[in-house]
């Protein structure tokens, strides 16, 4: 990942990740909560956490048991984790150049995707099914109201690349995963007419009505798409070790 691109990011996410008055919070804090219901138990296992931000899923995997290393870029972020997490293995890169030796229960990746283009997931993806038997991904999702308004009024940044829920789980399988499990969070994310989140068009109150109802009906144009997957070459390896 190019030096400018990282330095992009890095500036974005230190000012808006969970930031209080990004409106899109209903949908991001929905799908955490997801997230948190569906990491399987631990039980002193290893877990791997890309683009771990401030730690919100390192705190529910420490919660579910597991032995957590954390993957996060920015300065920033990297010393919070330190100080809020001193038990867990912090690793400092892009995630594009991790290469790891070594092996974890699961795999956790979330509100990362969409930082990575095609050929980037690709190259992430193929190295994580070589290294784990279950992912945990999301994307932001091209289908929905939220990806199809950013675009019409130009405001998806430069680093932002949405998928389909299609491309996605095609991106998946091409890399060695089979989907098992998918839902989508947030039919309805409150969007507003100018950018930086400035005059809303969809009330917060109307976006989570709808949400709270609808979501489980229309997964697939949902803003954030949530998938898990298993490693079908872990799967293959783990069974010839066997024989």
């Amino acid at each position: 990942m190019a030096k400018g691109k990282k330095d992009k990011i890095s500036k974005y996410y230190s000012e808006w990740w969970e930031n209080p008055k990004d409106p899109r919070n209903i949908v991001f804090e929905g799908l955490n909560n997801l997230v948190k219901e569906r990491i399987p138990p631990g039980n002193n296992k290893r877990a791997l956490d890309i683009g771990s931000g401030k730690g919100r899923i390192v705190s529910y995997l420490l919660e579910k048991g597991y032995r957590v290393t954390a993957v996060e870029m920015s300065d920033e972020f990297v010393n919070e984790l330190r100080k809020r997490f001193p038990t867990i293995r912090v690793i400092q890169c892009d995630v594009c150049e991790l290469d790891l030796n070594e092996c974890f229960d699961v795999v956790t990746m979330i509100e990362l995707a969409q930082n990575l283009k095609q050929e980037e997931l690709r190259g992430v993806l193929n190295k994580l099914a070589k290294i784990t038997p279950y992912l945990l991904i999301n994307i932001s999702n091209s289908n929905s109201l939220h990806g199809k308004w950013v675009e019409f009024r130009g405001f998806r940044n430069d680093f932002v690349f949405m998928y389909t829920p299609k491309e996605i789980e095609s991106i998946l399988k091409s890399a060695g995963f089979s989907t098992v499990y998918r839902k989508g969070v947030g039919l309805v994310t409150p969007i507003s007419l100018f950018s930086g989140f400035r005059c809303k068009l969809v009330p917060i109150w109307l976006a989570k009505a709808i949400n709270n109802k609808f979501d489980k009906y229309a997964a697939r144009f949902c803003h954030l798409y949530y998938v898990e997957a298993r490693s079908l070459r872990r799967s293959l390896e783990e069974t010839q070790a066997e024989r």
